[in-house]
């Protein structure tokens, strides 16, 4: 049977500030998804040592309405 909220357990919400300090600080270079020129409501950062999408994925932000959310995944 699947568990959908069992990978919700590896993710932190943060702060605007606090994810992009995460970013800035990262050890190793990161792929966004879809790329920054484009904009977009959803936006993954993935660790491609890691492996591929969704195991790499390191961070997280998205908009919907006036509303915005942003996550980092617990190291």
């Amino acid at each position: 049977m699947v568990y959908p909220f069992a990978a919700r357990q590896q993710w932190t919400d943060v702060t605007h500030e606090e994810l992009v300090a995460f970013l800035r600080e990262y050890p190793r270079p990161l792929e966004a998804r879809p790329p920054m020129h484009r904009k977009a409501r959803f936006r993954e950062w993935i660790d491609l040592t890691l492996g591929p999408w969704p195991d790499g994925s390191v961070a997280k932000m998205w908009v919907r309405g006036s509303c915005r959310g942003y996550q980092i995944r617990q190291r």
